[in-house]
């Protein structure tokens, strides 16, 4: 069997995590069940994100907009954890990924702001979509204590979430009050 050099090693993970976040949360329709990988879970496979009703969402016209759906999305993420309404989480966790997708397209498509400006938007929503991403993963893995470990990853992942939400707020959606 052929290995593979140490350093291209170290760039598999850079290089297919980002593809794999992306194509997990990309879109607003339902996706078909792509086939399981190579010893994954039976359970992670039969999971269908079809099977929720996570609905299509007006997607914002500017960037206030999109921030303060944002924040109501992530409001309801941790009021649903908090429940134990495992469904009505999920469908707030995917509601959250697309508004943060709708979120980078407008600010990708800001005319005449600062390239920190924008540079500093990318990241937070990145940070964003991050640990919500981490959060669904953690609920799709088919363990019996899947509801609480994506509980306890939302809460770890809370400083963050209000950090990039504060600075987004802050900087494209008014100031706080």
């Amino acid at each position: 069997m052929t290995r593979i050099p140490t350093p291209l090693r170290r760039l598999v993970p850079v290089l297919v995590l980002p593809a794999l976040v992306s194509w997990s949360l990309a879109g607003c329709g339902p996706k078909p069940a792509a086939p399981p990988a190579a010893g994954e879970q039976k359970e992670e496979a039969d999971h269908d994100h079809a099977d929720h009703d996570h609905g299509d969402h007006d997607h914002p016209e500017t960037l206030a907009e999109g921030i303060a759906e944002l924040e109501k999305a992530a409001a309801d993420v941790a009021a649903k954890l908090a429940e134990g309404a495992d469904d009505a989480a999920d469908d707030a966790i995917h509601l959250a990924g697309h508004v943060v997708e709708d979120l980078q397209k407008l600010l990708a498509e800001q005319e005449g702001l600062a390239e920190d400006a924008k540079a500093a938007g990318k990241k937070a929503l990145d940070d964003l979509f991050a640990a919500f991403d981490e959060v669904d993963q953690a609920m799709h893995t088919g363990a019996e204590d899947a509801r609480e470990k994506a509980a306890e990853l939302h809460t770890a992942a809370a400083e963050k979430i209000e950090a990039a939400m504060k600075l987004l707020k802050e900087s494209f959606g008014g100031k706080e009050e």
